[in-house]
């Protein structure tokens, strides 16, 4: 007799306790790390930002169009990508949109978006509208070219991007934070020109150093206009081991014997400071001031002013004094950590993340080229069976009139495959005329690669040496075009 083997929900009761959660807690770990809360080094993008990113595309909701109610984009992203809180998913379209957050936006809003003082008082999504911004068109511009791979959506009714082909290193430009299950990542951002030229840089020059590298990066560029105090071998060391502080100090000047701060630290906030200070005051522990005036408004933004006790105050000692004991200077953690090309988290260094990213790009752009030449060496097929039509016109009408099955009879006939015959059969009358061969012919000479070969890159080839080579071997020559990097 054949024994009965007990029940998955058996078998699952029989674990033992400790295994248990063991093991739930590892695959609870691995989903915060690789689909919450680190970026990917490609895109740049969490899971959230990238089906935000996306689900607006569908939407129409590109850099040229109107906008659009914010409730309408979080519940096409809930209902199609994201099953989550729409509270979460709307907050991280907001901080997609605030320009103190991030160095380059990637949401246009329209509407209260927050404020540096307090970014999360922005209105709720039925009051706001929003569009992509124009920066975002770096992640959109190739996605029907066969850039990236397909995955299916929660419920296997769509599919969605794994990855957006970025043609700029996303992560590096807007920095990112988050923190996950036992690791966390706190990527600051850097100046789009800066890091475009060290890319330019690294692609001419595959043996370079993080040294030489940090002549074109010369340190993190925050929304904010605050001054960053950081000496350059602290700031040498952080890109060289991926980890270190960066500190900020606000920016001030000396007006008629008050001083006033004009830029603050990055997530600093006016109201905060002032407080800081008038609390001190209080407590008679800044004697040197008389007076402090918050005049931030739509034409200033940031204007704090401090105004000192008539007489001789040492307006030195004083701002030394206030950066000490205020966020008038904050330090910002840096920890690169990153789900790397290979799917794994990893703290990487400067040197590490853009060869990395350069090979992203390079397959990226690959697999465009692959894509086109695939577009046309399909046309030229085609082509290829509708002259043969035409050098058969006469026996190819005949068989279209009397065959019960014309496709089979004109694959037979001439050799055709389905798609060539089906692509007979689609021609209209109009089509049969003397000038649509000659068409035919001078289409397919200007897809002839002999006669129109593709342009080489001297650029590429230092890159090939950089890059690792991939298991498909090494990239073919029709790589080598000046399109796409980076």
């Amino acid at each position: 007799m054949k024994e009965i083997l007990p029940s998955a929900i058996e078998d699952y009761e029989k674990i033992p306790f400790q295994d248990f959660t063991e093991k739930a807690y590892l695959n609870y770990s691995m989903y915060v790390i690789l689909d919450r809360a680190l970026p990917h080094i490609g895109d740049g993008l969490k899971p959230v930002q990238r089906r935000i990113v996306y689900s607006m595309s569908q939407l129409g909701l590109l850099s040229t169009a109107k906008h659009k109610k914010s409730a309408r984009t979080v519940g096409d992203v809930l209902g199609k990508f994201h099953p989550h809180g729409d509270s979460a998913c709307y907050e991280a379209m907001v901080l997609m949109a605030q320009p103190f957050s991030l160095r380059y936006p990637l949401v246009d809003g329209q509407g209260n978006f927050g404020d540096p003082n307090d970014p999360k008082s922005f209105a709720a999504m039925r009051y706001t509208e929003s569009k992509l911004s124009r920066y975002a068109d770096i992640f959109l511009q190739e996605l029907d070219q066969g850039t990236t791979d397909w995955v299916p959506n929660f419920d296997g009714t769509l599919e969605e991007p794994a990855l957006l082909p970025a043609r700029l290193p996303n992560l590096l430009l807007n920095g990112s934070t988050g923190i996950a299950v036992g690791m966390a990542t706190s990527i600051p951002p850097h100046n789009l020109r800066e890091v475009a030229n060290a890319l330019i840089h690294l692609i001419d020059n595959g043996d370079t150093t993080i040294e030489k590298l940090c002549r074109f990066i010369k340190g993190p560029d925050f929304p904010t206009e605050a001054e960053i105090i950081t000496p350059a071998q602290e700031i040498l060391d952080m890109y060289r081991t991926g980890a270190g502080r960066i500190k900020m100090r606000a920016r001030y000047h000396v007006e008629n014997s008050e001083i006033i701060f004009t830029a603050l630290p990055h997530h600093a906030s006016t109201e905060k400071i002032y407080e800081q200070i008038a609390s001190q005051m209080e407590e008679k522990k800044l004697p040197m001031v008389s007076d402090i005036r918050d005049e931030s408004d739509h034409e200033d933004p940031t204007r704090l002013v401090i105004i000192p006790k008539p007489g001789r105050v040492d307006l030195n000692a004083l701002t030394d004094h206030l950066f000490a004991t205020t966020d008038l200077e904050k330090s910002f953690p840096v920890n690169m950590n990153m789900i790397g090309a290979n799917g794994k988290p990893q703290v990487k260094n400067l040197l590490v993340f853009l060869t990395e990213w350069l090979e992203f790009r390079a397959d990226t752009v690959r697999k465009k080229l692959n894509f086109r030449l695939d577009k046309i060496i399909e046309r030229l097929h085609i082509l290829d069976g509708l002259l043969v039509a035409f050098l058969n016109i006469d026996e190819v009408i005949r068989i279209i009139r009397v065959s019960d099955h014309p496709g089979k009879d004109l694959i037979k006939a001439f050799s055709l495959s389905e798609a060539q015959a089906r692509a007979i059969l689609e021609i209209r009358l109009r089509q049969l005329a003397r000038l649509e061969e000659i068409r035919l012919k001078a289409e397919k000479k200007t897809w002839n690669p002999k006669k129109n070969p593709l342009r080489k890159s001297s650029r590429m080839k230092p890159l090939l040496k950089t890059i690792s080579k991939k298991k498909s071997g090494p990239m073919p020559k029709r790589m080598e075009t000046k399109e796409g990097l980076p």
